[in-house]
């Protein structure tokens, strides 16, 4: 990272963690100068937070007249209530994963399975679709992408030579519980923070987690193998409360959800990187990937693309977010060459590797 990341990075996780209301108060002052609270659902030196600050630093480069106010993050509200949070306005902004508020919008439960970067999502439409479901459904302003590039791993005790991980228990998310299902695991569901423990006495027998983070708790310590291929979008949105946004000037408008649009693929960009560093960790710290044998691998895209999107409760997600038909159409792409293409983080480190590669030339 550059020392004016950094900098940046340091400055933000100082700023004092006092929770007040906005909803109350005009966003621009009389010399144009705007504030804007903002909350995360991530702890303040998560490697999620990281997106979001290179949004933060270019905003303020390109728009020195917006101040956003860092709030904190699960200590000023919990992650499960910051949508709540921002749709009732004491936060002006949230940043957290459309999993965390699938009880209340059935429709993100699509996101995991899209098949587009970022820019690519801006470009066909599915950007405007998300904006218009959060609209409709919560009164908040969908901003955009600001963790992405992050397919899901499997991390394993033991090594997994098929689709069957013959009745152990694997830790898992909202996003990942199926899949294990699928495979014949028990999913269970333990907290972040216990997970390590958890593997280290032999309670569980791995875990499901996004290709970045799994360091920051040591558990390459504790497991062995990292399963290939890897699957899904480990995505988190940037949200504004709905009433703050149109009470802002045309030129704020602008320069929030133009920064943040031209921003997704660099954030898209630097966690693919943070992927390769971070499987680079532990695989020096004597961790293997456990690669599926081909048809094995093509089955377990398959399964995670193609039956799990087809056991989705659709009848619920329609009925309560129309518009998530535009994201079916949009989702429903054929798998191709064994659907590994189908994981815009690289279903393969190799293909992480190509896909950083071909945006730098």
């Amino acid at each position: 990272m550059s020392q004016r990341f950094m900098k940046r990075l340091l400055a933000l996780l100082l700023v004092p963690l006092v929770v007040t209301g906005c909803a109350s108060r005009p966003p621009n002052d009389s010399n144009g100068e705007v504030t804007l609270t903002l909350a995360s659902s991530f702890a303040r030196n998560h490697s999620n937070n990281e997106g979001l600050l290179m949004i933060l630093d270019e905003l303020e480069k390109r728009a020195p007249w917006i101040h956003i106010d860092y709030k904190g993050g699960p200590e000023v509200m919990a992650p499960n209530l910051l949508i709540e949070g921002v749709s009732g306005g004491v936060f002006d902004l949230g940043m957290l994963p459309g999993d965390y508020y699938v009880d209340q919008v059935p429709a993100l439960y699509l996101a995991r399975f899209t098949p587009f970067t970022p820019a690519e999502e801006r470009e066909n439409g599915v950007a405007d679709i998300y904006d218009e479901i959060h609209r409709e459904q919560l009164g908040v302003t969908y901003l955009g992408r600001a963790v992405s590039g992050m397919p899901m791993v499997v991390l394993s005790r033991n090594e997994i030579s098929s689709l069957n991980l013959h009745g152990k228990s694997f830790r898992t998310s909202a996003a990942t519980s199926d899949m294990v299902s699928q495979l014949h695991g028990v999913p269970v569901d333990i907290p972040g923070n216990e997970v390590y423990t958890a593997l280290e006495r032999n309670v569980i027998s791995g875990a499901t987690w996004a290709s970045v983070g799994p360091s920051s708790l040591g558990l390459q310590d504790v497991v062995s193998y990292d399963m290939a291929p890897r699957f899904y979008e480990s995505l988190a949105n940037l949200v504004m409360n709905e009433k703050t946004w149109d009470a802002l000037d045309e030129r704020t408008r602008n320069a929030l959800s133009d920064t943040v649009a031209d921003m997704e693929m660099p954030v898209f960009n630097h966690y693919l990187s943070r992927t390769i560093e971070e499987t680079g960790q532990w695989h020096e710290a004597g961790v293997r990937e456990s690669r599926l044998n081909d048809d094995d691998a093509a089955e377990l895209i398959r399964m995670a693309y193609k039956d799990a999107w087809d056991e989705l409760d659709w009848d619920r997600i329609l009925e309560t977010s129309p518009a998530a038909a535009k994201l079916r159409d949009a989702y429903d792409v054929p798998l191709e060459n064994g659907g590994f293409d189908r994981v815009p983080g690289g279903a393969y480190m190799a293909d992480t590797e190509r896909l950083l590669k071909e945006d730098a030339s």
